[in-house]
């Protein structure tokens, strides 16, 4: 259950990270079936902020909608798409997951292009509240869950 833990002690992600650079900081101890479920769940947390960062102008990343929707090319993703799903999609709470983190990717998508037409506040809005930020607690809650799971039958 230290996963659990983890997730209610975690601050808000600073938006200055980049997904590729916070995998080798921080997560240690949470491996399982190939990922590490504590860093797969701090990089979708980080999504807000770094999408926030790109919607104020603040970032110096190029973010581009063709690649922010789509769920197979973030290390979750590719996880799902791989070894994740070969070991473990027999699970419900796995394609329940597998089906959440698209959602996500979707939402994350959507926001991107509002804001690439200059909708900032209806960009910012859908950051904050609807179909972004449910997508997003599933996702993280059910990699928990998963991870509870995977843990178990180890």
């Amino acid at each position: 259950m230290a996963i659990l833990n983890w997730m209610k002690r975690q601050p808000p992600a600073p938006a200055t990270v980049p997904e590729h650079l916070a995998a080798t900081e921080e997560g240690h101890g949470a491996m399982l079936g190939g990922l590490n479920f504590m860093m797969a769940i701090d990089f979708h947390m980080k999504w807000k902020s770094r999408l926030e960062s790109y919607i104020q102008g603040d970032s110096k990343e190029e973010l581009r909608v063709d690649e922010v929707c789509r769920e197979d090319l973030c290390e979750l993703g590719q996880w799902i798409y791989g070894q994740g799903g070969e070991h473990f999609s027999r699970l419900d709470t796995f394609g329940e997951m597998r089906v959440q983190h698209a959602q996500f990717h979707a939402c994350a998508g959507k926001v991107l292009a509002v804001a690439r037409l200059g909708r900032k506040e209806d960009a910012l809005r859908m950051l904050q509240q609807g179909d972004y930020v449910r997508a997003s607690e599933r996702v993280k809650m059910l990699l928990a869950k998963l991870y509870v799971q995977i843990a178990e039958k180890q």
